[in-house]
């Protein structure tokens, strides 16, 4: 229960801040009147309203008009399907109501806003002696409720959640995800839903669950401008009507654009970020208040407003900061607005910048408020490329009377195709995307070929932009890390044609052991020629493990660290061309005297380093490239790039890697007198062979031979560090 502070008004307790005053009592607001209630009197605007809910308990206790409510807020209350925004109006109900109430749940009649200022607009006090508590919310005019109320000013509240009920941010989304929060069965791939501004009753709900099409209801869990009072909203409630099959749509009524004519709170546009951040922390704290887990999407509702440059910046500003927020406590931000503005305006925003110059945050899913009556997920307003993959819903049916098992209620209609929210862990859909889908995610576009992201680095070898799909972080994160084993993939620019083993392409020189073409993706070339690169998802090397069969030869070969073995045949192998598979080593033909004959997979570095006749055998050393070349990628691609081998078998050594302003420093398990060490970095190139030997200083101890290095700088000498054991 949210209290005013007792220094506010005799015989009352209260909890709050007390601000000043921002405006004076207007005209209208000149003539009053006595309204009693359980011997607690309010001095009101003669022309207010004056509803006694226990002889009319389907009136809608809104707060969004000029009113004055007596009594419980019925469970049959009957409210329109949308309320925004707050003015002066007050509730007066028993004390005893609330209490038993917040002994439900942990929601209380009016969800507000998490931000202390007075624009926020609501507050509750208790009169004890009376037996009453008192809700009061106000617009422009906070004198109105000061004079009606007996106190100095009027309090804004702070969000009533203790911030204990929040996830923590920073891992919130992966322990969602280990929770199952990621699935496929969620009900967003078509099917009907409904918005009214309170939550039906569980009579009601009940009632239309087995007589109506529509299986998700909107839940308006809070906001600076939601309207409308809850008193079926709990966690209780949310628990028991999804058990008993229903979805939800969250709504967070937050501020609104500059300028709005709903008379709500408006977003200031110096402070917007903050405010965006603040709306998505403050809806996060209310849907788990209501057992609404991270996990599930939670939309802003933003309504209709004039497009000028000012109001969308103001407007962008804000929602970017509430999906970065929503995203960090592990929520799938959603975003409801106006076809004809807020659409509009995200359609516009996607690949921009905000002003700080980062990537502007998309929302994960859009619900387009366009009243065509048309139940699809199609709109004009949006590119069908844009949110397609199950991340919409439309609002195509503004406010009517729908009539279902006796029950009427007010509503919207929405055709769902995005996603909804469940007690507990959400359900978010991840639908499968065929391969050749063009996908953008945090910025980058990307292409999906065996069910992985290859990077787009350019548009010009696809024939211009094409229709890309901008995935949610769940959608991303359920993509393949590598392309699946036996996907084909051509490359732009060369033509040439590749076969997936293992994460790593091999060279497909003729489809002739194959059985002639296969279908093939063509990706981006910039993916194999900056295969260490994350943005790739590719391999150089096939993971460790994988086994391919040789064709035509028939031979199976496994692979290890990089290199590959003969095996035993093995159902699971990948056919690959004979002619690919000899860019990568063969561990039986890797010894010193054997060298030049190394098959090379451009590009390599070799190096064989020797212990000299005196010299005791070495455990770790240090390579330090000449200048101009360095040692790129983390440490698990620097892991797959680099190999040590002791040449007097050709297997390979176990070895710790690690890399550092250009060095690598390489210790072994054990001390050994010569290895080759080979090295696949995308910033030398084996163009020409090269022998060298480095003497002198601390190398004199080591013979050093430089096998392949890019010719640009062959002049350079390679150092050498060794560290004996």
């Amino acid at each position: 229960m949210r209290r005013f502070i007792s220094a506010c008004l005799s015989a009352s307790v209260l909890v709050g801040l007390c601000v000043a005053a921002a405006s004076v009592a207007p005209a209208w607001a000149a003539t009053v009147k006595t309204v009693r209630y359980r011997g607690y009197s309010l001095h009101v605007p003669a022309s207010w309203p004056v509803f006694r809910l226990a002889s009319d308990p389907s009136a809608c206790v809104r707060f969004d008009r000029h009113a004055v409510y007596l009594g419980d807020p019925g469970s049959q209350q009957r409210c329109p399907p949308r309320a925004v925004g707050r003015t002066e109006a007050i509730l007066v109900e028993p004390l005893a109501a609330t209490a038993a109430r917040s002994g439900a749940g942990p929601v209380a009649v009016l969800p507000d806003a998490k931000s202390a200022k007075s624009r926020d607009s609501i507050g509750e006090l208790t009169v004890p002696a009376r037996g009453v508590a008192v809700t009061a919310t106000w617009g422009h005019h906070p004198k109105v409720i000061e004079r009606a109320l007996g106190v100095d000013s009027v309090p804004a509240i702070a969000a009533k959640a203790s911030p204990a009920q929040v996830p923590a941010r920073a891992d919130a989304f992966a322990a969602a995800a280990s929770r199952g929060a990621v699935r496929s069965d969620a009900l967003n791939l078509g099917g009907l839903g409904f918005d009214t501004c309170s939550a039906p009753s569980p009579a009601d709900m009940a009632a239309w669950l087995a007589t109506s099409p529509f299986r998700a209801a909107a839940l308006y869990i809070g906001g600076a401008n939601s309207a409308c009072a809850q008193p079926n909203l709990s966690a209780d409630y949310v628990s028991a009507e999804s058990a008993a099959g229903w979805q939800f749509i969250p709504v967070y009524v937050g501020l609104q654009a500059p300028g709005s004519d709903c008379g709500c709170s408006e977003i200031v546009p110096a402070q917007a970020a903050a405010e965006g951040t603040a709306a998505g922390a403050d809806a996060a704290t209310q849907a788990q208040a209501l057992g609404i887990d991270s996990g599930n999407p939670i939309y802003d509702d933003m309504e209709a407003y004039t497009r000028t440059a000012s109001n969308t910046a103001a407007v962008l500003t804000f929602l970017d900061a509430w999906t970065t927020e929503l995203h960090a406590y592990g929520y799938v931000s959603g975003v409801y607005g106006s076809g004809t503005s807020g659409i509009t305006d995200l359609v516009d925003a996607q690949g921009t910048v905000t002003p700080d110059g980062a990537p502007f945050v998309e929302p994960d899913d859009i619900w387009i408020a366009d009243w065509n009556n048309e139940a699809t997920a199609t709109d004009p307003y949006v590119p069908a490329g844009d949110w397609a993959a199950g991340q919409r819903l439309h609002q195509y049916e503004g406010g009517h009377i729908d009539d279902y098992g006796g029950v009427k209620l007010d509503i919207d209609t929405d055709y769902l195709d995005g996603a909804t929210a469940t007690a507990g862990v959400g359900t978010i859909d991840v639908p499968a995307l065929p391969d050749g889908t063009f996908v953008s995610y945090a910025g980058k576009t990307y292409r999906l070929a065996g069910g992985a992201p290859l990077y787009v680095h350019s548009w010009a070898p696809f024939g211009g932009p094409q229709p890309t799909i901008t995935l949610a972080e769940p959608q991303w994160q359920a993509l393949s890390p590598v392309p699946v084993d036996g996907t084909f993939i051509r490359a732009t620019g060369t033509g040439k044609t590749y076969r997936i083993a293992g994460g790593s392409p091999v060279y497909v020189s003729s489809w002739a052991p194959f059985g002639g073409p296969q279908p093939a993706v063509v990706v981006d070339r910039w993916n194999l020629q900056n295969i260490s690169s994350p943005a790739s998802h590719l391999r150089i090397v096939p993971a460790t493990g994988t086994i391919v069969e040789g064709l035509p030869s028939g031979k199976y070969w496994v692979f290890g660290s990089g290199w590959r073995a003969e095996t035993i045949a093995s159902t699971s192998a990948v056919g690959v061309a004979d002619t690919g598979l000899a860019s990568f080593l063969e561990s039986a033909a890797v010894t010193r005297d054997s060298l030049s004959g190394v098959a090379k997979r451009d590009p390599t570095l070799r190096v064989v380093l020797t212990a000299g006749a005196n010299a005791p055998a070495f455990k770790s050393f240090v390579l330090e490239l000449p200048r101009g070349l360095s040692f790129s990628g983390s440490a698990t691609t620097l892991a797959e790039r680099v190999i040590v081998w002791w040449t007097a078998s050709g297997k390979p050594l176990e070895a710790a890697v690690r890399t550092s302003h250009g060095k690598l420093t390489i210790s072994l398990a054990a001390p050994t007198r010569k290895v080759l060490i080979t090295v696949a970095s995308p910033a030398m190139s084996a163009t020409k062979a090269l022998a060298a030997e480095v003497r002198g200083g601390a190398s004199s101890a080591l013979t050093v031979i430089v096998d392949a290095i890019n010719t640009k700088h062959e002049s350079q000498a390679l150092t050498l560090d060794p560290r004996t054991s």
